[in-house]
């Protein structure tokens, strides 16, 4: 199985900076941050039992995660998709970005100090099917002196793997950007690419300088066909943020395949030089070096990817084809072993047919 997935970026969640919701009537367009009056008196009541600011937004943050039966929301987390403020109330459910969206909202309704933060510490790759993502994780900050500023984190294993958080705050309209950029690989991932791109559009229209919004724009429209597009997003999204090493994949991909192959080879470099942490990457270059027989090189590629992302199967699994390549059909077995007890378990028959395929190479005492 390849490892050329569509590399997109921010997905997890997002900083954002503070902003005030106006007010929604029938004429306005739907906000996705508006809170309804249901939600803004669920605020008010839990937070009146106590008198500071920073108690106040402690019960409010408690009050969401608290069971209906004592008066909560009973709020669970569910990264399947990025739901609006008043879909949060109504559903439930959400991911941290849009947890994050429904306690701000919450806060500054009671005219409690509070924004968005990335802790940029946390940021990782994770692929889900076929799309690889860049993953960024929201807290919410409130200035409380004279303690010290509040966190608000709503997947609080991250901190138990990052340990203490670095915390940036950045503009309201980036917030609204990776919103919509959310929602739009959301919709690629489900097959509406008309629903796609309108939601990339959003995200533009929030945030023209976004590298992010025209990189999952120049994804979408690869994927509608439209590949002079594409790579006209790709290469605003390289000139907005020469760091991000999503725009530049995509767009060495973009150039392979139309066998523009110099051009390709001056986006892999600039992308070595920013995509180190990248275990995708790595794997990618390991696959490339696999197709070329440079299975040195394919190691020692595969090996900095699990570095990076051991828990991985698909990694294994290329360990496994790099070792099968060389003859070791013991490292093979152990690499299709290692990827079997990380995958899904749906995914798992297929593994032992693999195995038991390397345990007839052993036994026939085939070397390849």
């Amino acid at each position: 199985m390849g490892l050329r997935g569509v590399v997109t970026a921010g997905l997890l969640g997002v900083a954002l900076a503070a902003w005030a919701a106006p007010a929604q009537t029938a004429a306005a367009p739907v906000d996705p941050f508006y809170l309804p009056p249901e939600a803004r008196a669920f605020a008010q009541r839990v937070a009146m039992v106590v008198d500071t600011d920073h108690l106040k937004m402690r019960e409010v943050l408690r009050g969401m995660f608290r069971a209906p039966s004592a008066g909560g929301m009973g709020l669970t987390y569910d990264n399947g998709h990025t739901r609006t403020v008043e879909e949060v109330w109504r559903d439930g459910k959400a991911n941290c970005l849009s947890m994050t969206a429904f306690y701000v909202a919450a806060c500054r309704a009671l005219k409690l100090p509070c924004t968005y933060a990335e802790a940029l510490n946390t940021n990782h790759w994770r692929k889900v099917g076929n799309v690889i993502r860049y993953e960024r994780h929201v807290v919410a900050l409130a200035p409380c002196p004279p303690n010290n500023d509040l966190i608000a984190d709503f997947v609080p294993n991250l901190r138990k793997r990052f340990g203490t958080y670095v915390v940036a705050v950045v503009p309201e309209n980036r917030f609204r950007a990776l919103f919509y950029s959310n929602r739009a690989v959301e919709a690629l991932s489900e097959g509406d690419l008309t629903g796609a791109k309108d939601q990339a559009q959003l995200s533009l229209d929030a945030d023209p300088k976004s590298s992010v919004g025209w990189n999952v724009l120049g994804v979408v429209e690869v994927a509608m066909g439209e590949k002079d597009q594409a790579e006209a997003a790709y290469r605003k999204a390289m000139a907005l943020d020469p760091r991000d090493g999503a725009p530049l994949g995509n767009m060495e991909t973009l150039l392979r395949d139309s066998g523009r192959m110099e051009e390709a080879g001056v986006c892999r470099r600039l992308a070595e030089k920013v995509r180190k942490k990248d275990p995708y990457f790595h794997a990618f270059l390991a696959e490339d070096a696999l197709s070329d027989g440079n299975l040195e090189e394919a190691e020692t590629r595969v090996r900095m990817a699990l570095r990076l992302e051991p828990r991985e199967a698909d990694f294994h699994l290329l360990l496994a084809r790099v070792k099968l390549a060389a003859g070791d059909l013991e490292g093979a077995s152990k690499g299709i072993q290692d990827a079997k007890e990380l995958a899904n378990p749906l995914d798992r028959e297929r593994y032992d047919w693999k195995l038991a395929y390397i345990q007839g190479l052993q036994g026939n005492g085939t070397k390849r």
